[in-house]
């Protein structure tokens, strides 16, 4: 089989070039590459090359997903999208930002990239960040070096994400984007069905054991598909995690604190905020942190994550300002059931997929079942006085802290 072309594809757009090519190790959704000029004048002296095919492999099971390359025309939207749309009104606070977008093409990959497949292919070519690594790693990288400076860059991350994100889920930016011209693009729904294979097809087999596995699950798949409450759709990025939220690596020498946010194929503007995006995010910051109560060494990473949560939360609630009663008819108590029923499943499938082999990896799971049987089977179950107050004993308190009671 032909491997493609990749250089060629380039030259298309930057003509008289070379480039050398590398692949990223990471990532299975494309084949993600950085090219770096060697000759001629046109273009930028380096870039990342995503490239989309129609399907994706998973790396575990080695199962062929459907995943429509039109998802970059999405990321491609979003890239494009004026800076001040998802900023305060008041534009005084800091945000996060995003790589630049610099081209994209689509086409069978035959003719694209040389290969000897006929299937459709998408080409996407962004700014190259240079030296950056993961907020993860980011993280783990301070722990190394504590100090009052790493404790305020932490918190000013955690700040800038929270506050941004709530700004992307408000519904001024919805506003916004119905008067732009990424209206069309972002308005696709494409990942439902990758999203079941990746976060929910496998959740039974987490919940075996747990007495009430079949209401559980039940459960959150009617608030996913049949959902009893009309969600405020939003602009959600659909997979926002530390490891697509990225840093400079000298963040700690220079002091800048604004994140980089990629990897946008699975935004929507049909999304969901609060009971969406955040409980990936939080989850796997969550599982970090119980795995660290066991291990001598991950006190200070420990300490540093809850930090980082801890101004992400606070954040996101005085951005956001979901004010809730505990009252069945309350919009944003049902946001606040619904982003338990996520963060249970999402705590189950972080752990099983990454910390099976912590010390305490049955705390995860019971940490995991605590956001289901919480939720309850119904918003009317929920309010209920007697499980109020146990909601207030919520592990770390991040989903609760997201919110304003009165």
């Amino acid at each position: 089989m032909t491997d493609p072309d990749y250089n060629a594809h380039l030259q298309t757009i930057y003509p008289g070039t070379q480039w050398t090519i590398s692949r990223f190790s990471h990532g299975s959704i494309n084949a993600t590459h950085r090219a770096v000029k060697t000759a001629g004048e046109a273009g930028p002296s380096s870039l990342v090359l995503k490239h989309a095919s129609p399907y994706f492999v998973d790396d575990d099971t080695g199962r062929v997903q459907p995943f429509s390359i039109k998802r970059q025309e999405i990321e491609a939207a979003i890239m494009t999208l004026s800076a001040g749309i998802m900023q305060p009104a008041d534009g005084s606070i800091p945000t996060w930002r995003l790589p630049h977008f610099l081209h994209r093409s689509e086409g069978k990959e035959s003719e694209l990239l040389r290969t000897e497949k006929d299937e459709v292919a998408s080409v996407m070519l962004i700014e190259d960040l240079g030296n950056v690594r993961n907020l993860r790693d980011t993280i783990l990288a301070f722990a190394e070096k504590p100090s009052l400076n790493v404790d305020k860059l932490v918190a000013n991350i955690g700040c800038i994400l929270g506050t941004t994100l709530a700004t992307m889920h408000s519904a001024a930016t919805a506003r916004a984007i119905e008067n732009s011209g990424v209206k069309e693009a972002l308005s696709q729904q494409l990942a439902d069905d990758v999203v079941w294979f990746l976060a929910m097809e496998l959740l039974p087999d987490y919940l075996a054991g747990a007495p009430r596995a079949k209401e559980y699950f039940q459960w959150l798949v009617d608030d996913v598909q049949r959902p009893r409450h009309a969600y405020p759709p939003c602009l959600m990025h659909g997979d926002f995690n530390y490891g697509n939220i990225l840093m400079p690596a000298d963040a700690l020498e220079t002091g800048k604190s604004q994140p980089i946010v990629v990897d946008w194929e699975f935004a929507t503007s049909q999304g969901r905020g609060v009971n969406g995006d955040i409980s990936e995010f939080l989850s796997m910051i969550h599982c970090r942190i119980i795995g660290g109560r066991r291990e001598q060494a991950a006190p200070r990473s420990a300490r540093l994550f809850r930090q980082l949560c801890a101004s992400f939360c606070s954040a996101y609630r005085e951005e956001a300002q979901l004010v809730c009663t505990m009252k069945p008819d309350d919009l944003n108590t049902q946001l606040y059931r619904s982003a338990l029923l996520l963060s249970g499943r999402d705590i189950l499938t972080f752990a099983n997929d990454a910390c099976a082999d912590y010390a305490n990896f049955e705390e995860l799971v019971q940490v995991g079942l605590w956001y289901f049987e919480r939720a309850g089977a119904c918003v009317e179950e929920f309010v209920k006085e007697s499980n109020c107050v146990e909601l207030e004993k919520e592990d770390e308190g991040f989903v609760r802290s997201l919110f304003i009671f009165v």
